[in-house]
């Protein structure tokens, strides 16, 4: 049996390498590697906090930008893709800067957020560069953002919003 003072020493030196070894998994890059060290000695990784279950039936896309695109063309973009053109909702440039992104935080109303061209500045974005920054800097409390791209800007096109669509959790997910 080990007297008080070794004992001690043994529970410091167990402490120092099991968080040593736990410090050096969460820094890894592998983010399996941080389990796998939390299993070996009997623990979970703590789950974060995420904003609440989307239903992919019936979740909404929200397109926030200047539309350079008709209204037919979006159907029928929406149609070549399965997608419900009835589940988008439009955002447009001059309202951007007035719309409140705080109704977005722990949302399940949308799954996606596809950005065009938009103002930096919003309502409610903090400290943050843009709107798109902030979403993208919060990304575990709103919906999912995509970049509408074209010619390596923003800018809402049948080609860039097929592509956004494509790449949204509704057309991923169902």
């Amino acid at each position: 049996m080990l007297g008080i003072e070794e004992l001690s020493e043994l529970i410091d030196s167990v402490v120092e390498k099991i968080t040593s070894e736990i410090t050096n998994a969460n820094r890894s890059e592998d983010e399996s590697e941080l389990s796998e060290v939390l299993k070996k000695y009997g623990f979970t990784q703590p789950v974060k906090e995420s904003y609440a279950y989307i239903d992919m039936n019936t979740s909404r896309i929200l397109i926030i930008g200047q539309n350079f695109i008709k209204s037919k063309d979006i159907v029928g973009i929406c149609k070549s893709l399965d997608i419900d053109p009835e589940r988008l909702d439009f955002v447009s440039y001059d309202e951007a800067t007035n719309y409140n992104y705080e109704k977005l935080r722990y949302s399940n109303r949308y799954s996606d957020v596809i950005f065009g061209s938009v103002p930096h500045k919003g309502k409610n974005i903090g400290n943050n560069s843009s709107i798109i920054t902030m979403l993208e800097n919060n990304q575990e409390e709103y919906p999912r953002v995509i970049r509408a791209m074209d010619s390596n800007e923003l800018k809402l096109t049948k080609t860039s919003l097929k592509e956004a669509l494509r790449n949204t959790r509704v057309f991923l997910e169902t």
